[in-house]
């Protein structure tokens, strides 16, 4: 069975489930829960700008975790575009049930993947990590799913990207801070402008390389002890 195939039949198994609770999802930090007015809103886009290395993993993992842990048992899905999050950071979360790590193969489909997600309608929080900029058209049919749906749609991207056409009601940035740490979060829109710290939980490595697997080197092995023999 193909990925597309199997993902359809387990969207299908759920979709009677629909994101329970009400009101935003609070990121379990408090103080930024309260600059924020109770958390990430639902039925919206919120934008992480993150500089490399800056924590934007630590928050999107503070924020996953709270929201599993609600007595609602809200369903989450994390889209992981460049397959960069390393697995072991990840691993007591999707123990869990109701916890999605969708990593396509190709980052141009990590926008199809979010689009399923959210017309599944079972899902309180779905976040796009690393995805490239979406053109406008996919960009305001995801922004309407999100609404139709209540869902949390969290866009995360490097502060280097170029911003994408999905309009973002709210948007933080997301970097280091003067201790290593800690990770500063800079509330820019939708909310009264503040800067909060949190304790970085996710240690370096924080993300894996761009490749998620080392090289196969055996064929150029055995190239070079053939052109060896030839000498």
């Amino acid at each position: 069975m193909s990925a597309v195939a199997l993902l359809r039949e387990q969207l299908a198994a759920i979709l009677d489930v629909a994101p329970a609770g009400e009101g935003p999802l609070a990121t379990g930090v408090r103080a930024l829960d309260a600059a924020l007015r109770g958390g990430i809103p639902r039925g919206r886009v919120t934008e992480l700008v993150a500089t490399p290395g800056g924590g934007a993993a630590t928050l999107v993992r503070r924020l996953a975790e709270t929201t599993v842990a609600r007595d609602e048992g809200l369903w989450i899905a994390v889209i992981d575009a460049t397959r960069t999050l390393a697995p072991r950071d990840w691993a007591s979360i999707c123990l869990r049930p109701g916890v999605w790590v969708i990593r396509p193969a190709d980052p141009a489909r990590a926008a199809w993947c979010a689009d399923v997600l959210l017309r599944s309608g079972a899902f309180a929080l779905v976040v796009l990590d690393g995805a490239p900029p979406a053109s406008r058209a996919v960009a305001v049919r995801l922004e309407r799913l999100a609404r139709e749906h209540d869902t949390a749609l969290v866009i995360v991207r490097d502060a280097g990207q170029a911003a994408g056409a999905l309009p973002s009601t709210l948007r933080m940035r997301v970097g280091a801070a003067g201790r290593q740490d800690r990770v500063a979060v800079q509330v820019d829109r939708g909310a009264p402008p503040r800067r909060v710290e949190l304790p970085r939980t996710i240690q370096a490595p924080r993300r894996l390389g761009r490749h998620p697997e080392p090289p196969d080197r055996r064929g150029a092995e055995r190239t070079t002890r053939a052109a060896g023999r030839r000498r």
